[in-house]
């Protein structure tokens, strides 16, 4: 058994051990690949008494084992008292900007680091968005924008869909 820790981004100073268990299971009379049975669990009181069960994950593929995963994780956080919470009270920021002028080539890309310090709720990735401004026009570039990181610090990137250019 492997083990994790589990913390709320609202109280940094509490966290919670968890466990995670595979077990290969052949279902008797099938033929074909063995299926794969994840259990996490925690020794964790739940919240309004008594214990919190394990939560099971049954896996025929490791291709959303990753989000499956993280769901059982929010299943069992949710049972955990996590009191007391602290106040979101600092906005995100942008840590860095690439390129740092207004000023930039036609083949270059945006990128920008924005991060939110604990504690915190984290950046809410659906409010993200990226407007470009060229010769009085704005073009709202937010569909075409590469956003990569977790809720606390995200990497956003923007490459013009289009490089036009008349050489002569």
């Amino acid at each position: 058994m492997a083990q994790f820790l589990i913390r709320n981004s609202l109280n940094p100073y509490k966290v919670v051990k968890c466990g995670i268990t595979f077990e290969q299971v052949t279902p008797k009379g099938i033929e074909g690949e063995p299926i794969w049975v994840v259990e996490l669990a925690t020794d964790e009181p739940h919240k309004n008494g008594g214990d919190i069960p394990p939560e099971f994950i049954n896996l025929v593929n490791r291709d959303n084992l990753d989000e499956q995963i993280q769901q059982a994780v929010e299943v069992i956080s949710a049972k955990i008292d996590w009191t007391p919470l602290e106040d979101d009270l600092r906005a995100p920021f942008v840590e860095s900007c690439y390129p740092s002028t207004y000023e930039v080539e036609l083949d270059s890309y945006v990128e920008i680091i924005l991060k939110d310090l604990l504690p915190s709720a984290g950046i809410d990735i659906d409010s993200i968005s990226m407007t470009i401004t060229t010769d009085g026009m704005d073009f709202d570039v937010t569909n075409e924008l590469e956003i990569t990181g977790d809720p606390f610090e995200y990497t956003i990137k923007w490459m013009p869909f289009m490089r036009v250019r008349d050489e002569y």
